[in-house]
């Protein structure tokens, strides 16, 4: 067994030609002394998760930031290209299902992608744009290295648009109705729920004997070709509060999406969707903006704290991929001790507007809930959800809709990793009242058992971490539709006229251990 997933194993090492301001690339070697250098570990096929690790900025020559970043994004491109190549296959047709959606959203993408390219040039000191730089750099050296490794197999590379793309995914979800508002104004675009929706727990032991941190994804089946990624970047730039971060993430995606990040700061960070049903909303959507997956980035790389992180995400607010983030400080948590303020930090974002709150005091009562309903009251009105509770019932509700009641009910069952796991993998829609006989009523939606309406969507997926294991970067993860309580495997074999190029026919995993190995 081991010799096969050996086999799996491609090592690199990338060293920047400075002459020639190229990437020199040597296949099999992990040379601690080169620029970046890392590997990936195929084994989507055998776990449910390809792993990949990247150590850059610690060579003999001590390069500029953007060469640690470029040649960083160029690994990681040549590594993983192939699954690159797949998930853009599997996702355009997802994301892209009317062909005069593409043309504004090239544009708004091209026209952002200048804004920001230019205010690196035009703020040379301010370390939000310094870093901004960073994160283009390593963009850029991401579609190098796939571009390289595509020419070497006599393939045609894939376009800018493709690399940028495959990082807006979650921007997009916003960004298409804004620009494709529907016929009448108002509340009149309710997206299907298992798009970009999630569920998350933070849980905090009676005796604060310990702190548990959990997320399950919702999206797409097709989107299920999964890379677990550990990057450690050095960087000298001195407002930089880190460059270590381990998280879930997809091919191509220079974030998480998910989101579940550790982070080598001190901070861990999930993440759940809110709807935006108010559109007049998407006024406020301009290209002068920095996307929702770069803030992330620059508040990971620019905060120590959570009032830190909120304050650094809000600045150029998208509007896009609008969610819940839930920023925890792991220094202000003292097992068997305390929680100073601070600990949990809750940001929520709309267009026009980001509002945040410590949101402490909630976890010394024991948990913190999240299921796609915006807590703040000024974000739950404003965007909508209000009048989709009065027009559509509890549904929309943040204290009684179903994964409100199920939390509530059964979270106190949460005492270790293993129960942890059982919440965020459950579904018992069948006998469970809360449920109403929906499987997507519950923590981890089966939307392929729907009966005849029946769509290969819902929850792929479940990472948990508690305080030890996120101080040391380690999680455990599973890909797949949850088989809690005896529900059938997932398989493809019904959903063929989906694209799931280069994915496991079924989905039988079980939770495995994601830790930095280099």
């Amino acid at each position: 067994m081991n010799i096969l997933l050996l086999s799996k194993l491609l090592k690199a090492t990338a060293y920047w030609d400075s002459t020639h301001k190229a990437v020199l690339l040597k296949e099999g070697v992990l040379d601690p002394q080169g620029d970046a250098y890392g590997y990936y570990n195929d084994t989507l096929s055998s776990t449910g998760w390809g792993v990949l690790e990247i150590h850059a900025g610690y060579g003999q020559t001590a390069e500029p930031d953007d060469v640690t970043m470029f040649t960083a994004g160029y690994l990681e491109g040549f590594l993983t290209a192939p699954q690159i190549f797949d998930h853009y296959t599997n996702m355009y047709p997802q994301v892209i299902q009317n062909p005069k959606v593409l043309g504004p959203v090239k544009r708004f993408m091209a026209k952002q992608d200048e804004w920001s390219r230019a205010q690196v040039k035009r703020n040379t000191s301010d370390p939000l744009w310094i870093h901004t730089g960073l994160i283009l750099a390593q963009l850029d050296g991401l579609q190098a290295g796939v571009t390289d490794w595509a020419k070497k197999q006599g393939r045609t590379p894939l376009s800018q648009f493709a690399i940028q793309f495959l990082n807006v995914l979650g921007d997009l979800l916003d960004l298409i109705p804004a620009l494709f508002p529907s016929g009448t104004p108002g509340f009149n675009r309710y997206k299907a729920p298992p798009m970009g929706h999630c569920s998350a727990l933070i849980k905090m032991l009676p005796g604060f004997e310990n702190l548990l941190l959990a997320h399950s994804t919702w999206y797409t089946y097709a989107a299920t070709m999964r890379i677990y990624k550990h990057w450690d970047f050095r960087l000298r730039e001195p407002h930089t509060a880190t460059g270590r971060l381990s998280f879930s993430s997809y091919p191509g995606c220079l974030e998480s999406l998910d989101d579940f990040y550790l982070l080598g700061s001190g901070l861990m960070m999930t993440q759940t969707t809110n709807n935006v049903f108010n559109t007049s909303l998407y006024s406020y959507i301009t290209p002068a903006s920095l996307f929702s997956w770069q803030r992330v980035r620059l508040a990971h790389a620019l905060a120590s704290t959570g009032e830190q992180w909120a304050k650094t995400f809000s600045r150029y607010n998208s509007g896009t991929y609008n969610n819940q983030y839930m920023v925890v400080d792991m220094s202000k948590v003292n097992l068997s001790s305390s929680l100073e303020d601070g600990a949990l930090t809750v940001v929520e974002q709309i267009p026009g507007l980001v509002e945040y709150s410590d949101q402490t005091q909630t976890l010394r009562r024991g948990y913190w809930p999240s299921y796609n309903v915006p807590f703040h009251r000024k974000i739950y009105d404003l965007s909508g959800y209000e009048q989709m509770w009065k027009e559509h019932g509890e549904d929309f509700s943040y204290d009684l809709c179903p994964r409100a009641k199920i939390f509530r009910r059964d979270q106190s069952s949460v005492s270790d990793l293993n129960s942890l796991k059982h919440m965020l993998r459950y579904n018992n829609y069948k006998s469970d009242p809360y449920s109403k006989g929906d499987p997507c009523n519950s923590i981890c939606c089966r939307n392929d058992l729907q009966g005849h309406e029946a769509s290969p969507d819902g929850c792929f997926d479940t990472k948990v971490t508690d305080l030890h294991m996120a101080q040391k970067l380690v999680a455990e993860a599973v890909s797949g539709p949850t088989t809690d309580g005896g529900l059938p495997v997932f398989s493809w074999e019904p959903f063929n006229s989906t694209s799931h190029q280069g994915l496991p026919p079924k989905y039988n995993f079980s939770f495995i251990l994601m830790q930095p190995q280099l």
